[in-house]
């Protein structure tokens, strides 16, 4: 099984590595950006990760991940950070554990045993998602609508399987651009509504099939299924 470690003390990075390295195949990471480039050819089993990172907190990468098509890898705080709020926070948003350092070698083993056996017990959506009349298939990063397929770039992918499992909700432009483009300063909200253009126009999000990428005032888009009434 593979894990990837991200933590910027890189004496604490070893250690776990050494804990872990005899039933795991370990690959330690000190900034969230390397990390998040090599998860986009190199995906691990479970991500074990600190919340006090430079310009990119572990926060914000369980943002990215749990919005983009790599939502279903598991993610383990392991972190100082001991509050009842943060604890809830990470929680709530995908975390599937929260480790509160220092910890010993017995207990992250455990935590992590206990993750990898909700992974093989649990059904994933390892390989597609379905909301009819589409079908998204991560392995290839395809939609099809009624069968027939749909060309995508992989950012209008990540978009409509962000927009899709966000059903109902309102999205704000922030939240796309910390979610798909990781805050990038040289992404503007312009380039976010050219997408969402482009979106709307490639997957009929125009209501005609009871579908709707709507734009809200001043505050983002909600995708609306019409047919939920």
């Amino acid at each position: 099984m593979k894990i990837f470690i991200l933590e910027d003390d890189s004496d604490q990075a070893d250690l776990y590595s050494l804990w872990l390295s005899d039933e795991y195949e370990c690959t330690i990471f000190e900034k969230a950006r390397d990390l998040i480039k090599q998860i986009s050819f190199d995906v691990p089993d479970i991500l074990l990760i600190d919340w006090n990172l430079p310009k990119i907190s572990g926060m914000d990468v369980l943002h990215w991940i749990k919005g983009s098509r790599y939502g279903n890898i598991p993610i383990i705080f392991l972190t100082s950070r001991n509050s009842e709020k943060d604890i809830v926070n990470a929680l709530t948003d995908g975390a599937d554990d929260f480790i509160i350092k220092p910890t010993s070698e017995k207990i992250l083993k455990a935590r992590l045993k206990a993750v990898s056996r909700r992974i093989l017990d649990e059904e994933s959506e390892k390989d597609g998602f379905d909301s009819s009349p589409y079908t998204f298939n991560n392995l290839t990063n395809t939609v099809s609508y009624k069968g027939n397929n749909i060309s995508l770039t992989n950012k209008e992918y990540e978009l409509a399987l962000y927009f899709f499992k966000n059903e109902g909700l309102l999205i704000s432009r922030d939240q796309l651009l910390e979610s798909i483009w990781m805050k990038s300063s040289e992404i503007s909200t312009r380039t976010v509504d050219t997408h969402i253009s482009r979106l709307r126009k490639k997957l009929m999000l125009n209501g005609t099939n009871g579908w709707k990428l709507a734009s809200v005032y001043h505050q983002g888009y909600k995708l609306i299924n019409q047919m939920k009434g």
